[in-house]
């Protein structure tokens, strides 16, 4: 994960116009740092940060980024994800049907409701080899 190191003129690198010589997972990673150095901001809202990265960025972004310097720093965070492994440290959950909340709660509190669309997505068949996948990498 050593994106500077990858580059020929490391963080003084120019980009082509909308970062056509970067992969995506470079793009995310570059769009979070921005975020982040604006450490004058109160309310971040991270959109699906973790596409694009492989697993073991992504959880090394979420312990590092999310739980380590923004959550450390009281920083209101709303983050909207696929991954749904990140999920069970959130101090809220939302889950949103055809554009309403239909749930919300804390992953215990939403996995306690019998049959809740939050619990169908968690024990999904496809959510649980997600998450050996993941643990495996771990």
């Amino acid at each position: 994960m050593n994106d500077f190191g990858n580059l020929p003129l490391g963080d003084l690198t120019e980009t082509c116009e909308k970062g056509t010589n970067l992969s995506g997972g470079q793009k995310q990673r570059i769009s979070l740092a921005r975020a982040v150095y604006s450490r004058s901001r109160d309310i971040y809202l991270l959109d699906d940060p973790f596409s694009g990265l492989d697993s073991r960025v992504a959880k090394t972004i979420f312990e590092r980024v999310i739980k380590g310097l923004l959550r450390n720093e009281n920083k209101t965070l709303m983050l909207v994800t696929h991954q749904l492994q990140f999920l069970r440290e959130c101090d809220e959950i939302l889950v949103f049907d055809e554009g309403t909340i239909a749930e919300r709660g804390t992953h215990d509190q939403l996995m306690a409701i019998d049959r809740s669309n939050y619990s169908t997505l968690i024990n999904s068949p496809n959510q649980m080899n997600s998450e050996e996948n993941h643990e495996e990498i771990m």
